[in-house]
């Protein structure tokens, strides 16, 4: 079986842990499979390019600059396409899965794309076509996080923030939206098998393409993620003041930082100490220790292994990774109500919570918070989520699943 991945980029954010944590867990387990991603920072090869075996940056940097500045005013992306990998596609022997994750955000045209797609089913039969649906991208007009909104179940007819992302500076989704669907509604017929890693997000895509058309399988915790955990020691935590941590990417960002929140618990003062990872924190005080974007996953685990919880009160996020590796260490995580986090939580026996309630809870030691919201005991807590989130598992779940098509 011969495997591609494609994502729009290699090794940034979670869509490409996932795609890059199956190419490499499918080489390991003696497949054919490449990696095609879109561009790295700025428009150039990814810095992690010559960190992994047969990767292939995909997009001109031109392609992308253009995509980017011209997307603000069409709201789809007019370059980008597969047409190289055309004659690698169609002669290679045996059966080839295409596996796509992140297919927008500057890289490829999507009309393109599916042409591109019949064009090699009609030249190879046992080509399958796979889509992993890690936001809300194939329902709507242009976004790819909701943020709230629910425009898309009535045609996107007035897109309430140009700012949500992918952002632009004119609203024409509404004018895109149901050529969109048709392109793939077009994919379908091809025999494309859609999932998703959130319940929430297929239900919403069964609600515009039909029922059962998109199949859930979980994400699962990157190769090298779990060869950090597993170095990690259970911390029980006797700390004066329980420390909390708060992880965002931006932590300027309300989508995924209520920042309403962080303030109550930056008024509890001496009863916590607040922990922030990412950039451009906004949080001060005598009670809070801002340690920047971490890029380094073992110093990040190292670091967040001796916090009491993290608190999570993302809006957009759809299956967060980072609950699974908080997690998988033994720190209980308190989240705020989404169907995200209540869809991640609920795995091991967890909850989400009122944003009211979550500055009574973070001031609970960690053991203390693994009893009362997991009803587990520390180490049991811990080896629970371990299992709960096995990227091995999702593995051998994607690869039954292409051997079953």
């Amino acid at each position: 079986m011969n495997i591609m991945q494609f994502n729009v980029r290699l090794a940034e954010g979670g869509a490409a842990g996932v795609a890059l944590d199956l190419h490499q867990r499918a080489c390991g387990a003696g497949y054919s499979s490449r990696f095609i991603y879109g561009y790295g920072k700025g428009g150039r090869k990814s810095a992690s390019h010559d960190n992994f075996p047969n990767v292939q940056k995909h997009t001109p940097r031109l392609t992308s600059i253009a995509n980017l500045i011209l997307f603000r005013f069409f709201n789809r992306d007019p370059f980008g396409n597969l047409n190289n990998l055309y004659r690698q596609v169609t002669r290679a022997k045996g059966p080839v899965v295409l596996h796509f994750h992140v297919m927008h955000s500057y890289w490829l045209n999507l009309e393109e794309m599916v042409s591109f797609c019949e064009r090699v089913k009609a030249q190879k039969e046992d080509v399958t076509f796979v889509w992993t649906l890690h936001d809300h991208w194939s329902i709507t007009g242009r976004c790819a996080f909701l943020d709230g909104c629910e425009g898309w179940k009535t045609g996107c007819v007035k897109c309430p923030s140009l700012t949500n992302y992918p952002p632009v500076k004119v609203d024409r989704a509404h004018l895109l939206v149901d050529s969109k669907r048709q392109l793939l509604r077009q994919m379908l017929a091809l025999g494309c098998q859609f999932i998703s890693p959130s319940q929430h997000v297929a239900d919403a895509f069964n609600q515009i393409y039909g029922a059962g058309r998109c199949k859930i399988i979980n994400n699962g915790i990157d190769v090298a993620t779990e060869a950090i955990l597993a170095e990690l020691p259970l911390i029980q935590a006797c700390h004066d003041r329980p420390k909390v941590a708060i992880v965002a990417h931006d932590l300027r960002y309300d989508g995924k930082t209520n920042q309403k929140l962080v303030q109550a618990l930056m008024a509890l003062n001496t009863d916590i100490e607040l922990h922030t990872f990412g950039k451009f924190s906004p949080f001060n005080g005598p009670n809070v220790v801002n340690h920047g974007y971490m890029s380094d996953k073992k110093a990040l685990m190292s670091e967040l292994n001796d916090m009491d919880s993290l608190v999570f009160s993302s809006k957009v996020d759809n299956y967060p990774l980072i609950l699974c590796e908080a997690l998988s260490i033994g720190v209980p995580v308190i989240a705020t109500q989404s169907e995200a986090a209540d869809e991640v939580l609920r795995k091991v026996g967890g909850k989400t919570f009122p944003e009211a309630q979550v500055p009574m809870l973070v001031k609970l030691p960690k053991a203390e918070l693994a009893q009362r919201v997991f009803g587990r005991d520390l180490q049991a807590f811990k080896t629970l989520s371990r299992a709960s989130y096995s990227g091995q598992k999702m593995l051998e779940e994607y690869v039954s699943f292409y051997q079953s098509l």
